[in-house]
């Protein structure tokens, strides 16, 4: 219930935030971008464990040099076989804040942290379970400038963890900022 109502205070503050800043601050750089992303995701449980593949979109502001807010929203390109039975991730969705300390001209590492809500879906024989939850999420990351208005984005990150399911990824993409 907690972790319920944090995310969708984060996701109300996130966006009012956002849509504040892209009318009222002139110096702020807006950036939209695209990642794929090589997901884990294991049952503790049971021990058992699914490789997926999944593309986010990324919509941000950053408000200063150090400081910057996002949303994302993703889906699963993939699926995997486990013990007979096919696992995929239908969705995802969230809002983050990343703090970042530019090293150089051209690389700016970052840690970010937000609110996750993702659905699995895992089906055999024709039946389908689905489950969704909605989690803090954190990781870390770098972007390294490509030119004026692009960069190279990798980062790592802990989606979700709870109720004996684990969803993490490692992704690569692109990012375009503007003003």
């Amino acid at each position: 219930m907690f972790k319920k109502l944090a995310f969708k205070k984060l996701t109300t503050v996130s966006l009012a935030v956002a849509a504040l800043s892209f009318g009222s601050q002139a110096m702020a750089e807006h950036y939209v971008g695209g990642n794929i992303s090589a997901m884990n995701v294991e049952n503790s449980w049971n021990g058992a464990e699914a490789d997926l593949v999944a593309l986010y979109a990324r919509l941000g502001t950053e408000f200063t040099e150090n400081f910057s807010g996002e949303i994302r929203v993703g889906t699963g390109l993939d699926d995997d076989k486990v013990n007979g039975n096919k696992v995929e991730l239908n969705y995802f969705y969230g809002a983050y804040v990343r703090g970042t300390i530019p090293i150089a001209d051209a690389f700016y590492p970052y840690a970010i942290v937000g609110a996750t809500r993702a659905e699995l879906e895992e089906s055999s024989l024709g039946q389908s379970i689905k489950g969704s939850g909605t989690d803090i999420s954190f990781g870390v990351g770098a972007d390294i400038r490509l030119t004026s208005n692009t960069d190279l984005n990798i980062e790592y990150m802990n989606y979700y963890d709870k109720n004996d399911i684990s969803v993490n990824g490692l992704s690569l993409g692109f990012t375009y900022r503007f003003y």
